[in-house]
């Protein structure tokens, strides 16, 4: 890479792990929100879909503004106005205003994923390998919160990770400020209606991927927002004398953690193979560690939620690789747009959804209907193979 090139991996890797942290606090720690505010689980589960809903439908006009202002300056706002969010937490004492700061805070959270990827896809010469990268950080971010949350939580107070992520978002933002604008997007001249990478893809094949994206983003919200509290019942060694809070959230990010080699390993492969194949693979494989989830506890539970993050995770350099290719040039940030307001705007009712499932029928239920997320994207994603076939399909190298 050269040096423009490690400057976008740079600021784009660090803020992707940031707005996983800002994306996982509140799961570690909602025993103790719970206990501030004597609340329930469908009312908790409620204001992660404020921040969730805010987080999804804000990516499409995100798309298309950085195709008409370039991606630099939206991670950036993302940058300075989430850090804010998260830092204004601190005086609050009302579950309302909460509620309001979260979905503020997801808002701004909602520029980054059109714009950092599009800044990749533009931007990057070795685009697999350089999603692959961006992918890592995210899992790494996705992986640490849930213990980090939980340790600064119990050791702090509920409000402190919501500060401590803000501040360092803010010093992001200030780095981010040291790089030239990004470049507008390319021009439409020459694309004739292939994606950047050169592929040809019809309008059947962007349902089937788009709505695989969109079953897949439920799952990933109703697991995610439970996870913790889950693992922290279910896996119990008498050996450790831990608070459940932390113990959840340490089991958590143990497992998961085996996102970033997911991600790393499929960064690798799309520069290689056949995509929708990798594709349809990983979201299969996936859906068996979901349901192993759902019925086990103790160590297999464990074991089962390092594959699920594995392969769950692996997915997202793929789907960032293949709108890269499907879609042209002044369309990437309208095609992540299109991607992040179905995975995190829609997927984000899984997140209520989930809340009533685990006050009604128990936590286990939410694994349950989670699988059957997974088995509805691995039929879309099979239907994608198949409609890809006219074309011979997307490769990596070319």
């Amino acid at each position: 890479m050269n040096r423009e090139e490690k400057k976008i991996i740079g600021l784009t890797t660090a803020s992707h792990a940031l707005i996983h942290l800002f994306e996982g606090i509140l799961p570690p720690i909602l025993p103790l929100v719970m206990a501030q505010f004597g609340t329930d689980y469908f009312t908790m589960g409620v204001i992660i879909s404020v921040f969730s809903y805010a987080f999804g439908l804000g990516s499409l006009p995100a798309g298309l503004l950085s195709d008409r202002i370039g991606p630099r300056r939206l991670v950036t706002v993302f940058l300075f106005g989430a850090g804010l969010a998260g830092v204004l937490v601190l005086p609050v004492n009302s579950l309302l205003l909460y509620g309001v700061l979260m979905g503020l805070m997801g808002a701004f959270c909602s520029t980054y994923h059109p714009a950092a990827n599009t800044m990749i896809s533009l931007g990057i010469r070795q685009k697999g390998k350089a999603f692959g990268l961006h992918g890592i950080a995210g899992s790494l971010g996705v992986a640490v919160v849930p213990a980090l949350s939980a340790w600064i939580g119990t050791l702090m107070g509920w409000r402190a990770p919501h500060v401590c992520f803000g501040l360092t978002g803010i010093a992001i933002g200030l780095f981010s400020l040291t790089l030239p604008r990004f470049p507008q997007t390319a021009s439409r001249a020459a694309e004739n209606g292939a994606g950047a990478g050169g592929a040809s893809v019809s309008r059947p094949a962007l349902v089937f991927f788009f709505l695989s994206a969109t079953a897949l983003g439920l799952s990933y919200k109703g697991i995610m927002t439970f996870l913790p509290t889950y693992m922290g019942r279910n896996v119990n060694f008498a050996f450790l004398n831990i608070d459940v809070v932390a113990l959840g959230g340490a089991f958590a990010t143990g497992a998961l953690i085996f996102g970033a080699f997911g991600q790393y390993i499929a960064g690798r492969l799309t520069d290689r193979f056949k995509v929708e194949r990798l594709y349809l693979a990983a979201i299969a494989l996936g859906t068996v560690f979901v349901f192993i989830m759902a019925v086990s506890a103790g160590a297999v539970l464990v074991l089962a939620s390092m594959g699920y993050a594995f392969f769950y995770f692996s997915v997202q350099p793929i789907q960032n690789f293949m709108v890269s290719a499907y879609l042209p040039r002044h369309r990437q940030g309208l095609g992540y747009g299109i991607l992040f307001i179905l995975t995190f705007g829609v997927g984000s009712t899984a997140a209520a959804v989930s809340g009533y499932l685990a006050d009604h029928y128990g936590l286990q239920a939410v694994f349950y209907a989670m699988g059957f997320c997974f088995l509805a994207s691995t039929g879309m994603a099979l239907g994608l193979l198949l409609q890809s076939r006219g074309t011979g399909g997307l490769h990596g190298r070319r």
